[in-house]
């Protein structure tokens, strides 16, 4: 069963993909080595060295733009956050985590992200980097009003 797809009657409450300044720096890095290789091919260029190491330039500025900054920005925008009515889906890249709601016993914001505390674990789960952790704790937290016993409060 493929977890991405809502099951019947459930609805998502909050769907978050990573924040944009997570991309600050791929952003950084894209300016500084096409600055780089921009002021080497000029280089190249005045001093009247052939095309082929001009050419060689532009193909290593095209390699370390897909290194440096495409790939960061494709594994950003995978990563998802995904509150439903009755479970947490989580995606990092090709891992997908489902988290039913009666397994979660408290949430809370942490050094912008958020830490679930789970039935049956040590340590609570921390999703980093997520953007509007204040409104996901909150609505995590409504969430969980319908799901909690008295018990486990």
């Amino acid at each position: 069963m493929n977890l991405m797809k809502m099951r019947p009657a459930e609805y998502p409450v909050v769907d978050v993909t990573a924040p944009y300044r997570s991309l600050i720096f791929p952003v950084l890095e894209l300016i500084l080595i096409t600055g780089l290789a921009w002021i080497g091919i000029g280089y190249l260029d005045a001093h009247g060295f052939e095309a082929t190491v001009r050419n060689a330039v532009v193909v290593l500025w095209g390699i370390l733009v897909l290194w440096r900054f495409v790939l960061p920005v494709y594994r950003a925008r995978r990563r998802r956050f995904i509150l439903t009515t009755t479970r947490i889906i989580a995606r990092t890249g090709k891992k997908i985590d489902s988290i039913p709601l009666s397994d979660v016993v408290g949430v809370r914001r942490r050094r912008g992200g958020i830490s679930l505390a789970i039935r049956g674990y040590d340590r609570a789960l921390y999703f980093p980097d997520l953007p509007r952790t204040k409104r996901i704790e909150r609505a995590v937290a409504s969430e969980l009003e319908q799901y909690s016993s008295p018990l486990w409060r």
